[in-house]
C-alpha cells in the first residue's frame, strides 16, 4: 500500500515531528511505502528509511508556533511532485498529520484524486491559541480553533489518537469521526540508565523540553526553589530568559541531540513535566526508560499512561509538586524502586507495536 503523509512538521525539535520520524522508518516493515510531504529549510528529497520524504522550502510563511507555519503563497511546487507520484504509482491513501498548510494542501489533494483519509491528532492547537492571544480574544481563538480543527479532519475515515483522555477531548468538542488510539513507543536502547555519564552524588532534578508558556513553564519556580537538589533545565524557547532569572542556581544546557540528550536524561535523578496541554508526552517515556522519575500535572497526557505512587507522582499544583518533589528527594529508597518500575513499563513500549495499531488504521481506511 502506498500512503502519502502530510505533515508541517519533520525534522523540528517536538513530539510530533519524532513521532512521525518514527513512522516513516518503520512503515516498510508493515507493507506501507510511505512518502512524506513537508517543509524544511531547503528544497530536496531524502530517505527516512525506505520512506522518501519530499521536502518543499518556505517562500513565505507565518509561523503559528514552533513547528507549524502557514504558507501564505500556494505551493504549486508540492502539486507537481505529488502529481509526478500519482502517475508513477497511486496512493491508495491520504494521512493528515498536522493542520497547517501543508496539511492543507494534502486534503485539497484527497479530494480531488477522491483518496480515503486518516488523520493523527497531535497538538491542541485551541489551546495554544488562546494562551497565546490577547487579553480579551481568548474564548473568540479557542472556539474558533476548535471549529477549525472539526472542519479540517471532517472528511477522514478516522482521527487517531495518543490517548484516551484526548478521544474524549475531542468528542466533547464535537468531533464525529471515528477516534481510535495510535500510543507512542520508546526506544529503550537509546534511552536507558547505562546512559549515565555523572559521579557526584547529589541529586539531580530535570526540566527537559521547550521553555514556553503552553508548556506551563510558570510553575517551575514554585516547583524548583528550595530543593536540595541540583536544577539542570534542558531545551531552550521564548521564556527561556525570564526562567533563568527565576532560578539562577539552575544549569541552562539549551537543547541537546542524541547522546548528549540520552545522557542528560540518564543523568537525572528526578523529571517535572508541568504541562497540561500535551497531548501525550514522549518527553515523560524517555525519562522512565533512562530510570528517572516523572512528576507530572494532572490532565490529559502523561498523566494517563503513568501510575501515581508507583513509577510517578501526578500533581494538580505547582505546590504540590514541589512537595511530592521534596518528598522523593529525602526518600532515596523509594525513588530507586520508583525508577525500577518505571524503567520496566517503558521497556512494554515499543514503537513496533505502537506503529502497528497505525499500520491497522491505515489498512481499514484504505479498504
Amino acid at each position: 500500500m502506498r500512503v502519502a503523509l502530510f505533515t508541517d512538521t519533520y525534522f523540528e525539535i517536538n513530539g510530533a515531528a519524532r513521532t512521525l520520524r518514527q513512522v516513516a522508518s518503520r512503515a516498510h516493515q508493515f507493507g506501507v511505502q510511505l512518502d512524506v510531504y513537508t517543509y524544511g529549510q531547503e528544497a530536496k528529497t531524502t530517505s527516512e528509511g525506505e520512506a522518501t520524504v519530499f521536502q518543499f522550502n518556505n517562500r513565505l510563511a507565518v509561523r503559528y508556533y514552533e513547528g507549524l507555519r502557514f504558507e501564505v503563497i500556494p505551493d504549486f511546487r508540492i502539486r507537481r511532485t505529488f502529481t509526478e507520484q500519482m502517475r508513477r504509482a497511486p496512493y491508495q491513501l491520504v494521512h493528515l498529520a498536522t493542520p497547517g498548510s501543508i496539511g492543507l494542501v494534502g486534503r485539497a489533494f484527497a479530494k480531488q484524486f477522491r483518496l480515503p483519509q486518516i488523520g493523527t491528532y497531535h497538538t491542541h492547537l485551541a489551546d495554544y491559541s488562546a494562551m497565546r492571544s490577547i487579553p480579551g480574544s481568548r474564548r473568540l481563538m479557542h472556539r474558533f480553533f476548535w471549529w477549525y480543527m472539526r472542519w479540517f479532519y471532517r472528511d477522514c475515515h478516522a482521527v487517531q489518537c495518543p490517548t484516551q483522555g484526548v478521544v474524549d477531548d475531542l468528542k466533547a468538542h464535537g468531533f464525529l469521526n471515528r477516534l481510535g488510539i495510535f500510543t507512542r513507543g520508546i526506544d529503550t536502547e537509546r534511552f536507558r540508565p547505562s546512559r549515565r555519564t555523572r559521579t557526584s552524588a547529589e541529586t539531580v532534578v530535570s526540566y527537559i523540553g521547550r521553555i514556553a508558556r503552553e508548556k506551563n513553564v510558570g510553575w517551575l519556580p514554585t516547583v524548583l526553589r528550595d530543593q536540595a537538589a541540583e536544577v539542570q533545565i534542558v531545551g531552550d524557547g521564548p521564556d527561556r530568559g525570564w526562567l533563568e532569572g527565576q532560578l539562577p542556581e539552575a544549569q541552562f544546557a539549551g537543547y541537546l541531540h542524541g547522546d548528549e540528550l540520552a545522557a542528560a536524561y540518564a543523568n537525572s535523578d528526578l523529571l517535572v513535566f508541568p504541562s497540561q496541554t500535551d497531548t501525550f508526552g514522549n518527553v515523560v517515556l524517555e525519562a522512565m526508560a533512562s530510570g528517572a522519575v516523572p512528576l507530572v500535572a494532572t490532565g490529559p497526557g502523561p498523566s494517563e499512561f503513568v501510575t501515581a505512587g508507583v513509577n510517578a507522582e501526578v500533581c494538580a499544583s505547582a505546590e504540590e509538586m514541589h512537595a511530592k518533589l521534596a518528598a522523593l528527594i529525602t526518600d532515596e529508597p523509594r525513588r530507586a524502586e520508583m525508577s525500577r518500575v518505571a524503567r520496566q513499563f517503558a521497556e512494554s513500549r515499543s514503537w513496533d507495536s505502537a506503529i502497528g495499531e497505525l499500520m491497522e488504521a491505515y489498512r481499514e481506511a484504505a479498504h
